[in-house]
């Protein structure tokens, strides 16, 4: 069935039965709501140049001078349009579509700031406010102070929102103003996550403000005023198309479904989401382009097996890319789905913290042959049990985040089983406390091997108290500080996360659990708290300043001990320490954007696993991204 219509293609999937292909001709399909799939078989929707757009279309003569602005700022009058004014934004805050966004080119533009450029240090609190996670202790909301002459100059301050990380670096948040006060100061109008609170030397605490109509001065931003059907913007150069996302629910559901792939369509210019796969089996989305998204691009639902995205490009989205479920941890049940071969980048626009480019959770998923690039928070959040993590390219990112990993793991002793292995962890280097792999406050029984950090300006591993974690057959070069960061927390300043630690087994244990991780009962049996059964063999070290950084309380221990049993790991052999003639040869294009593939060349690998390290280099080299 070919078709070329909105109308047409919900037609075509009523209709459609099994062994049927629904083919999008070449076009815009602008929707009104959600295509949906419900309880479909067997059947195949192949885009031939098709976009599927959660949009309208704005012709540039609705556009008028707006008077009192800069030269070249337009104004909109969007009385009949639905426009979704600015909303409040950050972890953990309830998470949800974006405002409507407008597109240039396809290109998103962003809310107006001030300042432009760098944000302003949060160095000048006045009131810390009240806190609206753990009862922070504070009076009403936080107040700061400027320094600038630029918001006296606002006609209507209260049009603004603060955006910033006003406490603690995890957590970047965007909340309404209630006003300018006395003395150059900005009091909020809604509570923030631990109210305000300067550091000394914090470099991650900064704000601006977004939103003020007078801030549009650069081309490709834009100011919403839902109070006056307004927008007022100013449209990058040369711009030829202009767009408005509209949509809040998903682009595409697919529930109940099974063997049905999705192939060669683009989702674009919505507030939400664009694939939503609810109980589904053999559900694919292939070769499929997600951009211009207010929230995820794609969402797997625990209730769905064999399902996933291969070889799609998901980049400029809202609030993260994937969220991967799948699988029954209490009865052992693996999910099977996954994300493979995709291309995945630029996914923090609205919410830059707590959002990743994959977020898994549930047992039994992986993620196969990735690249995850140019992000302010993480790559990958790892939840959940026996999952994998393979073959992946992750670079440049956790740009602006603080006390973060490119992939992290933790906070549960009920995570475990779970593998990361045959990744390319490269030029991560920023001023911030991050890791590349992070096990978080007692998270661990997961084995790491294969993989290769290089170029990290901060530790690539850190393990916080965990334990029955494996490190093997892995490379660590080019690091200017401590390879692996492990400590003892659970014992000494962590001590108070132990109770939370063992209650996090409460939603997952049950016999089946406990009989398929037979170490866990005598583990909780003995001293949880206490760091054991890590091991670390066979890896190399490569041009870093120290193979540990052993942490008990705050004395810091950097040392090369690499054999034997000490730094928290039961077992250390066939470790190496080497320098000169170790060469690492990457093909040109990385970075930013490459196949994913190694070449190794050292005669300390005499030491490693041959076949672990053939393993690396041969299927990085017969793998493709888009």
């Amino acid at each position: 069935m070919r078709v070329r219509s909105v109308r047409g293609l919900h037609r075509a999937i009523e209709k459609a039965a099994s062994g049927d292909t629904i083919v999008l001709k070449k076009g815009t399909y602008r929707l009104k709501e959600t295509i949906r799939l419900e309880g479909k078989k067997d059947i195949a929707i192949v885009g031939e140049g098709a976009c599927i757009s959660g949009g309208v279309r704005i012709p540039k003569w609705r556009l008028r001078r707006a008077k009192g602005l800069a030269e070249g700022v337009k104004l909109l009058n969007t009385k009949r349009m639905n426009v979704a004014g600015v909303c409040q934004k950050g972890d953990p805050h309830l998470t949800g579509p974006s405002w409507s966004e407008f597109f240039a080119d396809g290109r998103p533009m962003n809310l107006s700031e001030w300042p432009d450029g760098n944000p302003l240090h949060l160095d000048s609190v006045v009131t810390t406010g009240k806190g609206y996670i753990r009862n922070q202790p504070g009076d009403g909301f936080g107040v700061i102070a400027f320094k600038e002459d630029r918001p006296l100059e606002w006609k209507d301050p209260t049009k603004g929102w603060l955006y910033g990380c006003f406490r603690f670096g995890w957590t970047c948040e965007l909340v309404p103003i209630k006003q300018l006060g006395p003395g150059k100061t900005i009091e909020a109008g809604a509570l923030t996550n631990y109210g305000f609170g300067f550091k000394e030397g914090e470099n991650f605490q900064r704000w601006k403000v977004l939103n003020i109509p007078e801030e549009v001065t650069v081309g490709g931003e834009y100011s919403i005023d839902t109070e006056n059907n307004t927008v007022v913007m100013m449209l990058p150069e040369g711009t030829r198309t202009l767009e408005m996302s509209v949509m809040s629910e998903p682009l595409m559901i697919l529930s109940g479904c099974s063997n049905v792939v999705v192939r060669g369509v683009e989702f674009t210019c919505t507030r939400g989401d664009a694939v939503k796969i609810i109980g589904c089996e053999d559900v694919r989305v292939e070769n499929c382009s997600l951009h211009g998204l207010g929230h995820v691009a794609a969402t797997i639902d625990v209730g769905s097996t064999r399902c996933g995205l291969s070889g799609c490009h998901l980049y400029d989205l809202g609030a993260g890319a994937v969220e991967l479920a799948g699988g029954d941890r209490r009865r052992i049940i693996r999910g099977e789905n996954y994300v493979e071969k995709c291309r995945i980048h630029n996914y923090n626009r609205i919410e830059s913290q707590y959002r990743v480019g994959v977020v898994m959770s549930g047992l039994g998923n992986r993620i196969t042959a990735c690249e995850f690039y140019d992000s302010p928070s993480m790559a990958i959040l790892m939840l959940g049990n026996d999952q994998t993590v393979e073959y992946c390219n992750i670079h440049h990112v956790c740009q602006d985040i603080e006390d973060n990993g490119a992939l992290y793991h933790g906070r549960s002793f009920a995570q475990r089983g779970s593998v990361i292995r045959y990744n390319y962890f490269h030029d991560i280097d920023v001023p911030f406390n991050v890791r590349t792999v992070y096990h978080d406050d007692g998270s661990g029984a997961t084995e790491v091997y294969g993989n290769v950090f290089q170029r990290l300006s901060a530790p690539p591993v850190q393990i916080g108290g965990g334990s029955y974690i494996r490190y093997h057959d892995n490379v660590f070069a080019d690091i200017p500080c401590a390879a692996i960061k492990i400590d003892g927390r659970l014992k000494t300043w962590g001590a108070d996360r132990l109770p939370l630690m063992l209650d996090s087994l409460r939603h997952a244990d049950s016999p089946a659990f406990r009989a398929h991780y037979p170490e866990l009962s005598a583990y909780l049996d003995g001293d949880p708290a206490e760091p054991q059964h890590n091991v670390l063999i066979n890896n190399v070290f490569c041009n870093t300043r120290w193979a540990i950084e052993k942490v008990v309380w705050s004395d810091h221990d950097y040392n090369n001990v690499i054999e034997g049993r000490a730094n928290f790991f039961d077992e250390m052999r066939g470790n190496r320490i080497v320098g000169s003639g170790f060469e690492l040869v990457l093909p040109q294009g990385i970075p930013p954007t490459s196949e994913p593939e190694a070449v190794f060349r050292h005669e300390g690998f005499s030491g490693i696993n041959r076949g672990v390290m053939d393993e690396l280099h041969t299927t990085f080299q017969g793998t493709s991204t888009p």
